[in-house]
């Protein structure tokens, strides 16, 4: 009796198929001005009128963040200071200023332009993740787990640190720079010039429409034996230079982009 009961719960008993378990794959947005990733959280460009709003709050609490876990400025220095990729980086610069240069007026935004471009393309072979940031105020790229930097080439005479647009210039701070020279590249930023015994603002300049950065400041980083300093000695001649119009280059390579989709 025994044995006919347990093979009769034998039959009614049924095995459960087994469940697969569904693995969900998010797809990998890739953001088409960056190339970097959305679904990561890589991608910042959809924040950047976020970014011109609220940058001095942003510069602000990066500063904070820097104490704690952030690239410092001497881990950044060392990071740039690599000759093998300045000097390919410097063959692009002299190019650049011995072909179009920045005699003619109109040719000066786009230059400059283009060394903050070359500049950019330094920090990231030096690898580094650098964001570019185009529109933004009184700063030009910001560097991730380090902070936001303008970008500025300045070959005599004071250095400009902003315009106001022919407005009354009440902006009188100063924003962490990398500044490069016909000779040198210097990291400036208010904490390290803090460490070296030097006051800024003894070096600032309000023109009334701009907001300058004394030239005298350069010796005064060389005499104080500032850290942050690469040579980058560039063989240009201005008495050479055959000042191109960028304007007409532009034009030019528009012109055959147009004609590849007219056709």
């Amino acid at each position: 009796m025994e044995e006919l009961n347990s093979k009769m719960s034998e039959m009614n008993v049924s095995k459960k198929p087994s469940k697969k378990i569904k693995i969900k794959r998010k797809i990998n947005l890739i953001c088409s001005i960056c190339k970097k990733s959305i679904t990561n959280k890589l991608c910042f460009c959809d924040k950047l009128e976020y970014y011109n709003e609220k940058i001095e709050s942003i510069i602000k609490i990066q500063k904070w963040f820097k104490k704690i876990y952030y690239i410092s400025d001497l881990s950044l220095f060392i990071l740039l200071n690599n000759k093998q990729k300045l000097k390919t980086k410097k063959n692009k610069i002299e190019y650049l200023l011995n072909e179009f240069g920045t005699k003619e007026p109109c040719n000066r935004f786009d230059v400059g332009n283009c060394i903050e471009y070359i500049l950019r393309e330094l920090l990231n072979d030096c690898g580094l993740e650098v964001q570019s940031l185009p529109n933004a105020k009184r700063i030009d790229i910001n560097i991730i787990r380090y902070g936001c930097l303008s970008i500025k080439y300045s070959s005599v005479g004071d250095i400009t640190l902003h315009n106001s647009n022919s407005c009354i210039n009440k902006d009188v701070s100063f924003t962490d720079t990398l500044l490069m020279t016909c000779d040198k590249i210097y990291l400036v930023t208010d904490k390290s010039l803090l460490k070296n015994n030097i006051d800024i603002n003894e070096y600032l300049k309000n023109t009334g429409d701009s907001l300058k950065l004394k030239r005298s400041i350069l010796t005064k980083l060389e005499k104080n034996n500032y850290p942050y300093i690469i040579d980058f000695k560039l063989n240009i001649n201005k008495n050479t230079c055959k000042n191109r119009l960028t304007s007409k280059l532009f034009y030019e390579k528009m012109s055959e982009e147009y004609s590849k989709v007219k056709t």
